[in-house]
């Protein structure tokens, strides 16, 4: 099972990317030379191109980081849920930041770094949030089973 939880999740979430690439082939092309010019076809080319390496990065990150902050947020409580959402969304956002920040050409204005940024911004959340539902699907039983066994009723006579 806990190699389930660590492969499900990022392989639907590159599944879900994968078929956003496949389906915007055919109108722009995946090559190497779209890389870099900081738009979103350049990072669907990216994916298209070194998805193997991401697929990598993903699991590393599912086993390293994400199950044990997931078992942490199912048998904590809700403020424990609250700091580790809180996190991941803190996490996102300095990410693309830093990546829209990165590729940004400073002579076409501010207007692309802000909208790149929220678009990095947007791809993480989704990311995670299919993550975090797969992980529930996985889990809802162990979610909602009490933590101790209930008590046998004593038969009165």
């Amino acid at each position: 099972m806990k190699l389930l939880r660590v492969l499900l999740p990022v392989l639907v979430d590159f599944g879900v990317f994968g078929l956003v690439v496949y389906f915007n082939m055919p109108d722009h092309p995946m090559r190497i030379g779209e890389i870099g010019n900081g738009n979103l076809y350049s990072l669907m080319a990216y994916f298209h191109l070194f998805w193997g390496l991401l697929l990598a990065d993903g699991i590393l990150t599912q086993y390293l980081i994400i199950i044990p902050l997931w078992n942490k947020a199912v048998h904590g409580g809700a403020n424990s849920r609250w700091i580790i959402g809180a996190c991941i969304a803190l996490v996102c956002v300095l990410f693309a930041g830093a990546l829209s920040y990165i590729i940004w050409l400073p002579e076409q204005g501010y207007d692309p770094l802000i909208s790149f940024w929220w678009y990095m911004t947007e791809i993480q959340a989704v990311y995670w949030l299919i993550n975090f539902a797969v992980l529930y699907l996985l889990d809802v039983k162990k979610i909602g089973a009490p933590s101790k066994p209930a008590e046998p009723e004593m038969a009165t006579e």
